[in-house]
């Protein structure tokens, strides 16, 4: 699931300015199976989703731990890094964020329809 976040970030979906129609054909240009389209897709919802209820910790934790340089290999031990810095920084727990990037992720599960 980490790769599929990351390869949101890396295609350049993050960003707010582009709107859908972009980022469908974005979407649908860079994929090479109906699998991979259908999981950024769900990234794409999920991220909107959050926008749209308001849910700005989820989301923020999503861009801090995951959308962040995402062009570059990760080193050992970077994700566990991000989120300490992220607990650090928004003065909250590790727990908290781990708890907020959960429900991003249970988000993105009903998306793709796994739920």
């Amino acid at each position: 699931m980490t790769g599929v976040f990351r390869k949101y970030s890396r295609l350049g979906l993050a960003s707010r300015s582009l709107d859908a129609f972009d980022a469908y054909d974005r979407i649908r240009g860079c994929c090479r199976s109906k699998k991979e389209a259908r999981e950024l897709l769900a990234v794409y919802d999920t991220v909107r989703f959050l926008r749209l209820t308001d849910n700005t910790d989820a989301l923020r934790a999503l861009y801090d731990i995951y959308f962040l340089s995402a062009g570059r290999p990760l080193r050992k031990s970077e994700i566990s890094r991000r989120i300490t810095r992220h607990a650090y920084d928004n003065n909250c727990d590790e727990r908290t964020v781990y708890r907020r990037l959960s429900y991003a992720f249970a988000i993105y599960r009903k998306m793709l329809g796994e739920d």
